[in-house]
């Protein structure tokens, strides 16, 4: 039986695209056998929407280290429920990006993509999607903390292949040198998209991820100095 070697849950718009495309350049390295990047079924697992087994076989027993990031499985509740028992030994990848960024930038992605549902729901799930610390707390109550290798997205921006090599390290691989760091991937193009904070939600949002950060600092130790935003 197959299963992921690594599994990254989020966030979404934290360049997770980027940073999957930067981790798969090792050549013991890959995606699923259908070659996602986002396999998105973890969670239908978790909702017995979709069997284990389909899942498990996109992760054959090849000597590949494969693995799937998809954002969304951060912020879905029941996720990591079934991860002990599918995944039980993988690590498990989280990019965090200041999250007040994420939210502007998850917004301009629906413009881009032409999305159209009814008000206020994409407010309410990019809301909960920045609440970082509360999610993160839900997936250690699952799998625990040490099998969590959360990282910054703007610290990994300034040493990509620090961060890289750390998660190939922990996948047993010596690490080999990156190329095209800075390539901007496809997902990328929607920081070109028209969109305007409306008013009020800015300093909302600002109220309320102010104590997610805190948290993230005093019980993650994370450095989340550079997420400027947040003041």
């Amino acid at each position: 039986m197959g299963a992921p070697a690594w599994v990254g849950i989020g966030a979404q718009r934290s360049g997770t695209a980027w940073f999957t495309g930067l981790l798969t350049q090792h050549p013991q390295v890959g995606l699923g056998t259908n070659g996602k990047k986002e396999q998105q079924l973890l969670h239908k697992v978790a909702d017995g929407r979709v069997p284990a087994q389909e899942y498990l076989d996109l992760f054959p027993d090849d000597g590949v280290r494969r693995g799937d990031f998809s954002p969304q499985y951060l912020r879905h509740p029941s996720c990591g429920v079934v991860v002990p028992r599918l995944l039980p030994d993988a690590p498990i990848l989280v990019l965090l990006r200041d999250p007040v960024e994420r939210y502007r930038s998850a917004m301009r992605l629906a413009v881009t993509r032409g999305r159209s549902q009814p008000y206020p729901i994409p407010i309410n799930l990019q809301t909960w999607a920045g609440f970082y610390a509360d999610q993160l707390d839900t997936w250690a109550s699952f799998v625990g903390r040490e099998r969590l290798h959360v990282m910054v997205y703007e610290q990994v921006r300034e040493d990509a292949q620090l961060a890289v090599d750390a998660v190939w390290r922990t996948l047993g691989l010596d690490p080999v040198p990156l190329s095209a760091v800075d390539e901007r991937s496809r997902s990328s193009s929607s920081s070109e998209a028209d969109w305007d904070w409306p008013e009020g939600t800015r300093t909302a949002l600002q109220v309320m991820y102010r104590p997610q950060a805190r948290r993230l600092a005093d019980d993650w130790g994370l450095d989340v100095s550079r997420w400027e935003s947040l003041g």
